[in-house]
């Protein structure tokens, strides 16, 4: 079973958001729990699909997302025993390839409503094709989408088209009526990480009444 951990709202309670996360601490949300969820190998279990690496010192995307999705789905009763409360909806959320993973997740189940994917690796080969090809399995209700405005100045080819793939992203998304919010953040990939993730988890994880 994958390792999680639990943070408690810090006032009423009506969600939670599964984070993908790289043990980054986590501060309370005012309304939403946030279960933060161990990634054994990133490059394996977060890519949808075999692909070729990035890093020259890095694997190459072994495509285990499938299976991933499957034990993270299996976790979810036993993390939600311990919330104290029955969530109103569930979000999921990550950085980078996890933003990816998160985004990937809506056309695959209709567990999250909800998703938040910051400086997400949306520039992963095929991924632009495999939206326009496909229906999420719900139109989700709230995606926020996030990217450094230097990020496309990378000389990797590949990796340079993350902008354009994450407005793209916010574009399909919207034409199923989903709220997209999409920020440009000031700075590169790895520029004030934990603050771009709080931003992303406080606005996917409001309560409907305050949207």
């Amino acid at each position: 079973m994958l390792k999680f951990t639990v943070t408690l709202p810090s006032d009423a309670a009506h969600s939670v958001i599964y984070l993908l996360n790289d043990s980054m601490e986590v501060s309370a949300l005012p309304h939403a729990a946030v279960v933060s969820v161990e990634v054994p190998d990133w490059n394996r279990d977060l890519s949808p699909w075999k692909a070729e690496r990035v890093f020259r010192k890095r694997d190459d995307f072994a495509g285990g997302a499938k299976e991933f999705l499957h034990k993270l789905l299996e976790i979810v009763p036993e993390a939600e025993k311990m919330l104290g409360f029955v969530p109103e909806f569930r979000g999921i959320a990550g950085y980078s390839l996890a933003g990816l993973f998160a985004v990937w997740t809506l056309y695959r189940t209709d567990v999250f409503s909800r998703a938040a994917s910051m400086s997400g690796s949306l520039w992963f080969d095929g991924f632009a094709e495999f939206m326009e090809e496909h229906r999420p399995v719900n139109a989700p209700e709230k995606v926020y989408l996030s990217v450094g405005e230097r990020e496309k100045q990378t000389k990797n080819v590949r990796m340079a088209q993350v902008e354009a793939c994450t407005v793209r992203t916010a574009e399909i998304l919207r034409g199923y009526g989903t709220d997209v919010r999409f920020d440009l953040n000031p700075g590169g990939h790895f520029d004030e990480v934990p603050g771009r993730i709080g931003r992303g988890l406080r606005w996917i994880g409001e309560p409907s009444e305050l949207k």
